[in-house]
């Protein structure tokens, strides 16, 4: 059994967040949810997360704060930023991997997924070798 990519999914719309979830799920992707900046953030410290799925336009944390929080704790979890939005702020751009917009049609969404899970595995750190390894 192989295991399956972790990718969390934020948004504070529930419709929007469940249905991405299923479309991940349905893709092979294990998908954990939040509805706000705090909750992906203890999601983010307490799981093993491959990929973050993030909303820009949320109550009290924005996507961005969200984002560079994620990035200062786990650099190496790569991190794409949604909006509704054509663009934003060039330093919120910074503290993420990807920038798509909610109009981006489903299958642009699953190759950008499928594109930074394997950046990530590629560039995963290699476990140091033991000295009988050496």
């Amino acid at each position: 059994m192989s295991l399956k990519p972790v990718v969390l999914c934020v948004d504070d719309t529930s419709s929007i967040l469940e249905g991405r979830k299923m479309l991940l799920e349905v893709n092979g992707y294990r998908a954990l949810t939040a509805m706000n900046g705090k909750q992906a953030m203890e999601a983010f410290m307490a799981n093993s997360v491959d990929l973050v799925v993030l909303d820009y336009h949320m109550p009290e944390m924005d996507g961005g704060v969200v984002a560079a929080r994620m990035k200062e704790s786990k650099p190496d979890v790569p991190v794409m930023l949604l909006s509704g939005d054509e663009c934003l702020p060039e330093e919120v751009l910074e503290t993420a991997d990807c920038f798509l917009s909610k109009s981006e049609p489903i299958a642009g969404f699953l190759e950008q997924v499928d594109y930074l899970l394997s950046l990530r595995i590629l560039f995963r750190p290699l476990p140091a070798l033991t000295k009988s390894e050496r």
